[in-house]
């Protein structure tokens, strides 16, 4: 065993991973800055079941390679320990930055303010939608390089997935945090939050198809769309 003095506490409050600590029935007694984050988009029951789904049968600790994902944070792997039984945690270890390998094909890419493009989407498809539709944005998002008919074409598409719903909500903001590599920089990520209380999940395939080619990333979970888009400038 490693004999060190040192107060390991600051170490783990400003790991990039998120790190969680429940007493024995469930309530969070720490949780360092990362999963401060986390805990936005995951409920502390739901990631406290994980924490028990996949424990040692002992104590100490059990590694296990996993994709896990909440909203858009996604794992790789995690680490329940617990040393007695009153305490256990679990580390979560974030999948890597995003990288596009390949040479992007900017042509017919144009410099857009993509909050005027999207509210351009929102009015037709509120000429055919009786439901009641919510947008919370960020009016200070930077312009970025993207081809307007094809995301225009994506937007369609996830809103037909919509079409049954009687309440969406639609978040845009800055992912804070990450950084996506494209052509070998780094650029930030807008990310597109769309939840609807029911929605059809059978055109999902081509919803991804669609976005994958755009170069924009995709999560789409029982309840919700995610986009993650790549604020691509010059």
């Amino acid at each position: 065993m490693n004999l060190v003095s040192t107060d390991f506490k600051f170490f783990i409050e400003y790991d990039a991973n998120p790190f969680v600590l429940f007493n024995a029935k469930g309530k969070i007694v720490y949780l360092n800055s990362s999963a401060e984050m986390l805990m936005g988009s995951c409920a502390s029951e739901k990631l406290f079941d994980v924490t028990l789904s996949y424990a040692p049968k002992s104590f100490g600790y059990k590694k296990t390679l996993i994709d896990l994902s909440f909203g858009y944070f996604e794992f790789y792997a995690i680490n329940v320990l617990y040393e007695n039984e009153d305490e256990i945690a679990i580390h979560l270890y974030n999948k890597p930055m995003p990288k596009i390998n390949n040479k992007v094909n900017l042509e017919g890419y144009s410099q857009t303010d993509i909050n005027l493009l999207f509210e351009a989407n929102i009015e037709l498809f509120k000429m055919n939608y009786s439901g009641k539709l919510q947008l919370i944005t960020d009016y200070d998002l930077p312009k970025l390089y993207i081809h307007q008919n094809n995301f225009s074409f994506l937007i369609r598409k996830i809103f037909d997935n919509m079409n049954s719903a009687t309440q969406i909500l639609i978040n845009i903001k800055i992912k804070i945090g990450e950084l996506i590599i494209v052509n070998g920089k780094k650029y930030p990520i807008i990310l597109f939050i769309f939840q609807a209380n029911n929605k059809n999940r059978q055109n999902h395939k081509e919803i991804k198809r669609i976005a994958m080619d755009n170069y924009i990333n995709i999560h789409c979970q029982e309840e919700s769309i995610i986009l993650e888009i790549p604020a691509i400038d010059f």
